[in-house]
């Protein structure tokens, strides 16, 4: 997917405006075809500033909302680029969830390692030399003796005077 696929919209939850009428500004990801997901972006805005996914006005307050609006639809345009260069199946729950800063599946240091790796020999040729991957392919194996290296008394030793 390309980011032309990535689309962010902007809308007033009316159902909760408030005593004074202001609403809730809610956005609306789609990631491609089929994968959808709303969020609340933590504004509330009078219904009389807002027209078509925007604040409406040049107020110092109308301004300062789209930029926050421009702000979240770069960050979520920009994680979805980062994610899809490194994986071909991003969702737009994924994009929220890191846009959020919500906790996804925790992985450990190695596997994340043999991920790029894998990653890494797809570029290979495009923008990556072989030397490089080479390079990079034997990290697992000393980062796992490393690890094992810090878990004995003399690796303990050795890291805690680093």
């Amino acid at each position: 997917m390309n980011q032309t696929d990535v689309k962010v919209s902007f809308y007033l939850k009316k159902s909760e405006a408030d005593a004074r009428g202001n609403c809730p500004v809610m956005a609306r990801l789609i990631v491609g075809k089929h994968s959808e997901t709303a969020f609340s972006v933590k504004l509330r805005v009078p219904q009389s500033l807002w027209s078509s996914g925007r604040a409406c006005g040049k107020s110092v307050a109308a301004r300062d909302i789209n930029n926050r609006l421009d702000e979240i639809r770069a960050a979520a345009l920009g994680i979805y680029a980062e994610q899809s260069a490194i994986r071909e199946d991003v969702t737009a729950e994924d994009v929220k969830h890191q846009l959020l800063g919500m906790a996804s599946e925790q992985e450990t240091l190695l596997s994340y390692f043999r991920l790029f790796i894998r990653n890494f020999e797809k570029r290979v040729g495009i923008n990556r030399t072989e030397k490089t991957l080479r390079a990079f392919s034997v990290m697992p194996m000393k980062a796992g003796i490393a690890v094992a290296a810090s878990t004995t008394e003399f690796g303990k030793a050795l890291f805690s005077t680093m």
